[in-house]
């Protein structure tokens, strides 16, 4: 299981949060943005949920350090929405924000799930969006959308609806980068989340594959041989998302980019 921090001064926030994480993440409720930042240096945090407003005013600077101190940490918002915070919210992607949750509108259990898994998947999104830059932008958003939706089941007709093109459009698009066909795209995007959950040693491949809803802990071990030639534990050792993006930006033949990505991540 891996570690949220909680800097949310209503208790029934903070409830919520327990509830749709119970037996998957360890909560660690912190008073104060002080205390959120030792939590983050001294336990094994990978996402922190706060409350912008704890203080009474946005909070933007703490969410600066934090992403700077901790750049591999996931942030979500999770606030109460008023017309006087509308600007602020606005804002709250630029100052390095991955999700946002508003209180008693779309905080139900699922909500609340759904947001910090797809929060997870793009901070792990951000090893490759810079190094695709210079990549046909209908692939390149093929490749990020295929990760950040990692857990929802995504299909290739799916895909196709969210990127609002031909299935012929799509097909062309991926073959001049030398990107495999939609499917086993779909299979490098889970792979990639599945590396960034490995990243977490409490974290087991069972509870991943259910995770990512694999039909199985040995389908999801397969898969791992499959497209990496690696088990579970030994992509955990070479460094999890970070492995796994170097592997894949190396079948794409673009092996240059996969520099900087080996061995073990360091927080």
């Amino acid at each position: 299981m891996g570690v949220i921090a909680t800097l949310l001064p209503l208790e029934r926030c903070l409830q919520r949060v327990h509830g749709a994480v119970r037996g998957q993440h360890t909560v660690s409720p912190c008073r104060s943005w002080d205390e959120l930042t030792t939590a983050c240096a001294t336990e094994p945090v990978h996402l922190a949920v706060v409350d912008l407003f704890a203080d009474g005013a946005a909070s933007f600077e703490r969410i600066r350090q934090l992403r700077t101190r901790f750049p591999r940490l996931t942030l979500v918002a999770y606030v109460v929405a008023t017309p006087q915070r509308a600007r602020d919210l606005f804002d709250a992607g630029r100052a390095g924000l991955d999700g946002l949750l508003l209180v008693d509108l779309d905080d139900s259990p699922q909500a609340v799930r759904a947001v910090v898994e797809q929060a997870e998947a793009r901070g792990v999104a951000a090893l490759l969006r810079h190094r695709l830059s210079a990549m046909d932008v209908v692939a390149r958003d093929a490749i990020l959308i295929v990760v950040t939706r990692a857990h929802v089941r995504l299909t290739s007709h799916r895909l196709l609806e969210m990127l609002s093109i031909t299935k012929s459009t799509l097909l062309d698009r991926l073959r001049r980068e030398g990107l495999p066909a939609p499917q086993k795209l779909i299979g490098w995007g889970r792979l990639i989340v599945a590396g960034q959950m490995l990243d977490d040693p409490r974290r087991s491949a069972d509870g991943i594959a259910r995770a990512l809803d694999f039909p199985s802990g040995s389908a999801f071990r397969n898969m791992c041989q499959r497209y990496v030639g690696a088990t579970p534990l030994e992509i955990r050792e070479r460094g999890g998302a970070r492995f796994v993006t170097a592997q894949f930006l190396r079948f794409i033949g673009r092996p240059q980019l996969a520099e900087g990505l080996e061995g073990p991540a360091t927080a």
